[in-house]
């Protein structure tokens, strides 16, 4: 009985941990402020990011598509394995980012 508790509850965590991160591009979309935020592994489509501040943002395995990044501050954020499709960086400072393995466009 205690173990299926233990397995419940860890059940419980982990679902909670995964709809965090649907929370947070929310608030993004509507702040466009997230300096430090976890969204690795995030898909974010059609969104206006525009001066958005993702300095320090952990953007691992994210999947960017129609996002516009002009003016974006994304200084030390990790974008490795990053796919980035349709996105516009206009003026985006990305100093310090890394940009490891990260795809910007499309590849036929």
């Amino acid at each position: 009985m205690k173990l299926i508790r233990v397995f419940l509850t860890a059940a419980i965590i982990l679902m909670l941990l995964q709809a965090e991160t649907p929370l947070r591009v929310m608030a993004l979309r509507v702040t466009k402020h997230c300096p430090g935020c976890r969204l690795r592994a995030v898909r974010i489509r059609n969104a206006d990011l525009s001066g958005a501040d993702l300095s320090n943002a952990d953007l691992r395995w994210a999947e960017l598509e129609s996002v516009n990044l002009n003016n974006a501050n994304l200084q030390g954020a990790n974008l490795r394995h990053a796919r980035m499709y349709d996105v516009t960086t206009k003026d985006a400072d990305f100093c310090g980012a890394i940009l490891m393995d990260a795809v910007k466009g499309y590849c036929y």
